[in-house]
């Protein structure tokens, strides 16, 4: 009678705790979704800057080329990355970001152009 009891007791309680389990794990674990503040109507949410881009170039040849570019593109280098080639730049006040991503693409030595992704932690 008394092992009945306590079998019992350690079922429900484990039966508890995989439902706390669960509940603080679905609380935790959520759809990346963009801040409220961002949402217009009509319009999708913003993921990236429209004025940043991020270009990773050859080291051995690029940079030269890059920087040269830049200078005529209008645009300001905001961070030059040590760990890797490759630098953040600000374009000027009226450029299109995705027509920017095109140009700097087509430089001699350039790897790669990324948007300015904006992340946002939960």
């Amino acid at each position: 009678m008394y092992l009945c009891n306590m079998m019992k007791r350690i079922i429900i309680l484990s039966l508890i705790c995989t439902v706390l389990a669960l509940a603080i794990d679905a609380r935790v674990i959520r759809p990346i979704r963009p801040r409220p503040e961002q949402d217009q109507p009509g319009k999708p949410p913003k993921l990236h800057s429209d004025n940043t881009l991020i270009i990773l170039y050859d080291g051995k040849s690029g940079k030269k080329s890059l920087m040269k570019a830049v200078k005529k593109y209008g645009a300001t280098v905001i961070y030059e990355y040590k760990t890797f080639d490759s630098i953040a730049i600000r374009l000027p006040e009226g450029k299109n970001v995705d027509e920017a991503k095109e140009y700097f693409e087509k430089v001699k030595g350039v790897i790669q152009v990324n948007y300015d992704r904006i992340m946002h932690l939960m």
